[in-house]
């Protein structure tokens, strides 16, 4: 069950009542098309699929909804959660809540005593309350946490921004060297002096030097290639959106994948 037209809006109006406000909200463009980016190479369509579910192959136990929300790091029970708490929940994950607390609290990658969860899922996808709460925790989760480092250096690029907004879904918050956080360290720390560029805009690195934001970008893809376990494909499809110098977007952005093939991701969802 695939509902594209919604996922965006929900992301979006998460940004407005209820919710912190943000350093640097992203334009509604690097919204959509992360959003559709991370799709494509997780479960295989730019389509945002509410009730895809299936065990995880990179051992994150079971990955489900959007941006595949896994057991393993307890983000899949937190869209569960904000869902029980609505007027429409109807039980479907009573009989999985304390297996799924216990797997999120120790990172385990275990799927015992998890049988039918999916169908839980899906059934529970049938709700547009729960499609609403895949929406909030992405929101909450990722996308107001990666702004705060976009806001930290003066990132003013769309490309830059769904970079760092891709790797905090992919790869996860964090201090680790795999992880958005950790990456972004390191990549602060290669430079110890100002460099200039043409790209436009500098951005302000560890309080002290002026960094041509073009050249800290090319640097945070190679540190990200270097440390990522999980957002090849994603790196390979900015690289050539970098390459192609579409730094700023507005209607559309044409990404290569990895089987070399052009791939027009628009703006909006039609």
């Amino acid at each position: 069950m695939k509902f594209s037209a919604l996922s965006l809006g929900l992301i979006a109006a998460f940004s407005g009542a209820g919710h912190a406000a943000p350093v640097t909200e992203y334009s509604n463009c690097v919204n959509v098309v992360v959003m559709q980016l991370v799709s494509l190479f997780q479960t295989g369509s730019t389509a945002q699929n509410f009730a895809n579910c299936g065990k995880d192959d990179d051992g994150s136990g079971y990955a489900s909804g959007i941006i595949n929300f896994t057991t393993r790091n307890g983000d899949a029970l937190k869209v569960i959660k904000e869902f029980m708490d609505t007027s429409s929940y109807n039980g479907e994950f009573d009989d999985y809540i304390d297996t799924l607390e216990e797997y999120a609290d120790s990172g385990s990658s275990s799927t015992k005593n998890l049988d039918g969860y999916c169908d839980a899922w899906k059934a529970a996808a049938n709700n547009t309350e729960f499609w609403s709460a895949q929406g909030s925790v992405v929101y909450n989760e990722y996308n107001l946490p990666s702004q705060e480092y976009v806001a930290e250096i003066g990132i003013k690029f769309s490309v830059t921004q769904a970079v760092l907004y891709d790797t905090a879904i992919v790869d996860g918050l964090g201090s680790g060297k795999s992880t958005l956080g950790g990456m972004f360290k390191a990549t602060n720390n290669v430079f110890d002096s100002d460099v200039t560029g043409s790209s436009g805009n500098s951005v302000t690195v560890n309080d002290e030097y002026q960094v041509d934001e073009y050249v800290w970008l090319q640097k945070f893809l190679d540190i990200r290639e270097k440390n990522s376990s999980a957002g090849r494909k994603n790196i390979e499809a900015y690289r050539s959106i970098v390459t192609r110098n579409d730094l700023n977007w507005s209607n559309s952005v044409t990404v290569t994948d990895s089987d070399g093939d052009d791939i027009v991701i628009k703006c909006k969802y039609t």
